[in-house]
């Protein structure tokens, strides 16, 4: 390199430093006198001043705020003209595992309330907020399963007891708790909670469609010579009857009312499914649906219409069982009856379907994990069997949803769900979206 080369290089880098500086000098001093330099170069220079004014009242950004009073006088911008928090319609309601959930309603306010399944811990959440607080003040760690009951007064709580390998099931009597805001500190896992517990060895619980009781089941007897007990216990009496007994010992108690329970056969892709009321009073078992391999069942609330899952070749396949009539229809969709929730009326529901089914054994590959969902949110009609498309979780979360336990609030203007993926809480607001 030549001399000449060599002044020619470090004369650009002066004139271009000088640039630089005159432009700071220049954008400084109308920093200092409160005005925007009109000086191009200070619209060009790149170390934020294009940032500032986007907030800055009487800029060009996107926010602009009028700081001029009626009488000409200054405002305080920064405490008025404030937007209300903006929820989306899909919302994560809790960051860790729950165990159970109870979507309640107070003073025209929409509330879900749920259980940490690490502390035990119960939270409540205002969903037109989002602000949660505690309800519990002891820890009861480890929770599997968690059934709100009693008008949300009463949870029981499902829970495998440190150095044995038998679930214990607790009633947790919430309705004397003080709420204590999220954070605050709780008491000892020493504390004993008010409540009570069940016997020893239940094997499935579910509560009555008013809350009022649950029916329960035990087993008895060796491996060759064993039975089912059902047992109904009360709430409001604290009391506990067995009303059921049979030799039969795979059992699953899927609806409840104050007169009678659904019994589903566990379900298996290589069993074929039944399904049986029995009567409380009269003590009367009688078939509803039998045949179906892998059957997996959802009674509507009046029990007019049974949404029933079969398993196919590789696949599901989902129906509707009229009980007037005797008669099915088939659904255009395909899902498992346990991740959809029936409306108040009975003649419609909200499902989770699988935008993909793989080639397996259903609904076993399901229940083992062995297989996980990507589901979208889809409304079906119980008259026709068609369906149509509620929302796309993939639209607001990059997180894949596998829903079920799907819950609607009292109003109709929440669905909450949680992901099997991860045991999340969310909540999807059907009321914001034109479709409750």
């Amino acid at each position: 390199m030549t001399k000449k080369q060599l002044y020619i290089i470090i004369g650009i880098f002066a004139i271009i430093t000088l640039g630089f500086l005159f432009a700071a000098f220049v954008i400084s001093q109308g920093e200092k006198t409160g005005t925007e330099s009109k000086n191009p170069i200070s619209n060009f220079f790149p170390f934020g001043k294009s940032s500032d004014t986007e907030n800055t009242p009487g800029g060009d950004g996107a926010n602009n705020t009028d700081t001029t009073g009626a009488s000409g006088g200054s405002t305080d911008f920064t405490k008025k003209n404030i937007p209300k928090k903006n929820l989306q319609l899909l919302r994560m309601v809790s960051k860790g595992p729950i165990s159970g959930m109870y979507a309640t309603g107070k003073t025209g306010k929409t509330y879900i309330d749920y259980i940490e399944r690490e502390t035990g811990n119960v939270f409540e959440t205002k969903l037109e907020d989002m602000l949660s607080n505690r309800l519990s003040n002891s820890l009861m760690p480890k929770i599997s399963e968690a059934f709100f009951a009693n008008k949300g007064k009463s949870v029981v709580v499902r829970y495998l007891k440190s150095r044995g390998d038998t679930i214990s099931t607790f009633i947790l009597d919430i309705s004397k708790a003080v709420p204590e805001e999220e954070g605050s500190a709780s008491s000892t896992e020493n504390s004993l909670p008010n409540g009570k517990f069940l016997t020893q060895g239940i094997s499935d619980i579910k509560i009555s469609s008013d809350e009022k009781t649950a029916f329960y089941l035990t087993r008895s007897g060796n491996f060759n010579d064993r039975n089912s007990f059902g047992s109904v216990y009360d709430f409001e009496k604290n009391t506990t009857s067995e009303v059921f007994q049979s030799p039969f010992t795979e059992w699953l108690p899927v609806s409840v009312s104050a007169d009678d329970v659904i019994l589903q056969s566990k379900a298996s892709q290589k069993v074929p499914g039944y399904l049986y009321s029995f009567n409380f009073k009269t003590g009367v078992l009688q078939k509803i649906i039998g045949g179906p391999s892998g059957l997996t069942a959802l009674p509507s609330p009046d029990r007019s219409n049974i949404l029933y899952s079969a398993s196919t070749k590789g696949g599901i396949g989902l129906y509707v069982y009229n009980t007037k009539t005797g008669t099915s229809i088939k659904v255009s969709v395909s899902t498992l009856p346990e991740k959809c929730v029936w409306k108040n009326d009975g003649l419609s529901l909200y499902c989770a379907i699988p935008k993909s089914i793989p080639s397996s054994e259903y609904p076993d590959v399901w229940y083992q994990g062995v297989v996980s969902f990507t589901d979208d949110l889809w409304q079906i009609d119980a008259r026709t069997g068609k369906s149509s498309t509620v929302f796309v979780p993939s639209s607001f979360t990059s997180q894949a949803m596998d829903m079920t336990t799907l819950t609607l609030s009292q109003t109709g203007d929440f669905l909450f769900y949680i992901n099997k993926k991860d045991s999340s809480l969310w909540a999807f607001d059907l009321a914001g979206s034109g479709l409750e």
